[in-house]
């Protein structure tokens, strides 16, 4: 097979493209993610999520339209963010990987907003606010 200069410039671009696009350069915590302790900004909202329940499961996370996935987290796993948005719509799903229960709970500001639990094998459970 015999490619032309504008042939292998094209799959140069898109070559370079794809490795661009998944260098894993950006945020990685997840969205609304803080990488510390701190309180807070005023305005803000205060969120945290859990899954308990089983050793491990895989856990998909989001705020907004922003989503953030853990496969295989270990459980209990809690993640704390934070948002300043005027209408908030937090969501949880996870997914246990065996048999038992799987529990999600979804507190912003202190106060528990929604909590649920699924048991079986392979079990899933939703929190939405």
């Amino acid at each position: 097979m015999r490619l032309t200069r504008a042939t292998t410039a094209l799959l140069t671009v898109v070559a370079v493209t794809l490795l661009a696009c998944g260098s894993g350069g950006g945020d990685t915590l997840g969205p609304g993610a803080q990488g510390g302790d701190s309180a807070p900004a005023k305005g803000e909202k205060k969120i945290l999520l859990e899954v308990t329940g089983a050793k491990s499961a895989d856990i998909t996370y989001g705020l907004g339209t922003d989503q953030s996935q853990e496969q295989g987290a270990k459980v209990p796993w809690k993640k704390e963010l934070t948002s300043s948005e005027a209408l908030l719509i937090v969501t949880l799903l996870a997914q246990n990987k065996g048999s038992g229960t799987i529990g999600c709970k979804i507190t912003i500001d202190g106060e528990v907003v929604k909590e649920n639990t699924s048991k079986g094998e392979f079990a899933v459970v939703t929190c939405n606010n």
